[in-house]
Order: structure tokens, then C-alpha cells, then sequence
């Protein structure tokens, strides 16, 4: 994954945002419609302007993947879904002006995979990994992901469904618009690692790597190493300590993390 193709769906994200987001408000202030031709060329001229802005950044994935960037790259085109389902015809111009910014959800949600998938590359070639274990997630992450991939999809659903009834058409669109742009989440969280490496910039799994500035601590359980992150929304990471050789594990975990219990205090600290 190369990095120009993180500016170029930026770019693409901004100019369908923008564009429908102008031509729409324009319409509503009562200007005159302009040719399908002014919107592609605006659209162009945000896309490469954007694409050449965002080529100046040097930190541009990681300020990409923060929390704030993320949640409004995701939210903001939904914006669009109230005035497409009880605004306008959805098979008028204005409608499928609306529909093109709501299907911005695409190219952003897109832009933050291809940055997670770059950050760990760039980690993967710099780590120094310590100990390497294979491991199978225990039943407990098994059934979340499960579970959490099943309601974000459902909710796509529902959402491409209503927006149909309502709308009395473009089920289509919606579906490819709602279920596309949420899969490379599912997808991120839905990973089912199978080696665990513990590195000397933070634990691998799989092909990701958690950053040590993202850990709390670990957890023993009689079952699990349980993996605790250091935000509330930000899932742990649970492993079955059945079916792997976790001594040498533990112990590297202990050299960079605190071990703690089910409350979070501190039981042994790093090193110890």
C-alpha cells in the first residue's frame, strides 16, 4: 500500500463532499443549475488540489487515524442521508447529487483502511521482535467480533432498507453505498490473529501492531493473556493461554507492560 493513494482518496472524499455539499445549497438558495460538466470539473480541481495539499503533510497517516479525523471522515457524508430521504426525489439531480456526497462514506472509510494498512507496514519494518508465539484467539474475542461485525452490518442493512421504503427506489445504491463503506471497519476488527509477537515498539498480532502507547498493562486469567488498551473504547485483546507456550511471552510483556487485575490497578510493574 503506497502512500499516494491515501492523498488520492482524500482528494476524491473532499470533492464529493464539497461538490454536494455546494450544489445543493446553491439549488436551495435558488441559484440557477449549472451543467453536469461544472460539477466533474469543480470536482476535479478539489480532488487534485486537496491530493497535492494533504502531499505536504509528513505525519498524514497518523494524523489520519486520530479518533477526531476518523469520526468525522465517517460521519460527515451521512449528513447528507436526511435531505436525500425526506428532502428530494432520490431519482432527481438533486437526488443523485446527494447520493454521490452520502457515498463520500465510501472513499473515507477506504482512505483510513489504506492508512492502517501503511502505519503497520512502517511498524512491521521497523520493530525488532523479541518473542514470537502462536496463538488462537480465545472463544470470548471470537464471539465479539462476531457479534459486532453481525450489528454493524445489520444496521447497515436496516438503514439501506428504510432509506428504500421511504424513498421508494435506489435500494442499489444504498445497500452498495451503506454495506461498502462499513466493511473495511468490519474487516479491521474482525481480523482473527494467529501469531503474537511481542516487539520493542509494541505487540504484534498477525499483521497489526499495537503500539505500547495504546496498552494499559496485560491480564492473567487461569485461561487468557488478556491484552488491556489504554482507551475505554478500544477493545481488549484476548488470548487462550491453552493453546500456546506463554512463559517466554509473559515475561517479555513484562519488561514494557504493568501487569494488572480486573480493576486496573497495578499488581507488578514493568521489569519487576
Amino acid at each position: 500500500m503506497k502512500r499516494w493513494m491515501v492523498e488520492a482518496l482524500l482528494g476524491v472524499y473532499a470533492a464529493q463532499v464539497v461538490v454536494a455539499a455546494g450544489a445543493l445549497a446553491g439549488w436551495e438558495a435558488g441559484a440557477a443549475e449549472l451543467p453536469v460538466t461544472t460539477f466533474v470539473a469543480t470536482g476535479v480541481v478539489i480532488a487534485v488540489g486537496v491530493g497535492a495539499t494533504v502531499r505536504t503533510i509528513d505525519d498524514l497517516v497518523d494524523r489520519l487515524l486520530s479518533l477526531p479525523v476518523v469520526a468525522v471522515m465517517v460521519c460527515l457524508p451521512l449528513l447528507f442521508l436526511p435531505y436525500l430521504i425526506f428532502v428530494v426525489d432520490p431519482l432527481s439531480e438533486a437526488g443523485l447529487v446527494a447520493i454521490m456526497g452520502v457515498s463520500g462514506v465510501v472513499s473515507g472509510n477506504v482512505a483510513v483502511l489504506a492508512g492502517v494498512l501503511i502505519r503497520n507496514s512502517r511498524l512491521r519494518e521497523t520493530a525488532t521482535e523479541l518473542v514470537v508465539v502462536t496463538v488462537g484467539e480465545s472463544d470470548t474475542d471470537q464471539r465479539t467480533l462476531r457479534i459486532a461485525a453481525v450489528i454493524i452490518v445489520g444496521f447497515a442493512l436496516l438503514a439501506a432498507g428504510g432509506t428504500t421504503i421511504v424513498t421508494g427506489g435506489i435500494s442499489t445504491m444504498t445497500l452498495t453505498t451503506f454495506v461498502g463503506g462499513l466493511m473495511p471497519t468490519v474487516l479491521l476488527f474482525a481480523t482473527n490473529g494467529r501469531e503474537l509477537a511481542v516487539t520493542d515498539i509494541g505487540v504484534r498480532i498477525q499483521h497489526s501492531i499495537i503500539d505500547w502507547r495504546d496498552l494499559a498493562g496485560y491480564r492473567l486469567t487461569d485461561d487468557e493473556v488478556v491484552l488491556v488498551r489504554s482507551e475505554w473504547y478500544l477493545p481488549a485483546r484476548r488470548f487462550d493461554r491453552g493453546e500456546m507456550d506463554d512463559a517466554a511471552l509473559i515475561e517479555e510483556l513484562g519488561e514494557f507492560l504493568p501487569r494488572v487485575d480486573e480493576q486496573g490497578r497495578v499488581e507488578l510493574s514493568p521489569g519487576q
